[in-house]
């Protein structure tokens, strides 16, 4: 697989891992291309759009400032989108997560 920082240019099938995320990112922005189904988004507004690529990307609608530009056409029903997002809320949210679990399992 070619990438380049904080990209990566293969086609993804499924989410990043949080590991994927960590590596591949820069400047706290994440990439990636990612098939999408034009019966997913044809009704969604810019919003909902840009949560449902957050959670095709990162399996969270946690990203901010999502981009997206088309990379190409898989089907005739599929596109492929290279899409992108900012993961400062995402990664900040999963250390407190990670911070209050431990901090749970101290008291037990």
């Amino acid at each position: 697989m070619s990438t380049t920082p904080g990209s990566l240019q293969a086609l993804i099938a499924h989410p990043l891992t949080l590991e994927q995320i960590l590596q591949f990112q820069v400047n706290n922005r994440i990439s990636a291309v990612i098939p999408i189904r034009l019966d997913e988004i044809s009704t969604l507004t810019p919003e909902e759009l840009s949560d449902h690529l957050s959670l095709k990307l990162v399996d969270s609608d946690l990203l901010t400032d999502v981009q997206y530009e088309r990379a190409g056409i898989q089907d005739e029903e599929t596109v492929l989108l290279h899409v992108s997002g900012e993961t400062t809320l995402l990664l900040e949210t999963l250390e407190l997560l990670t911070t209050y679990a431990e901090d749970e399992e101290e008291f037990e």
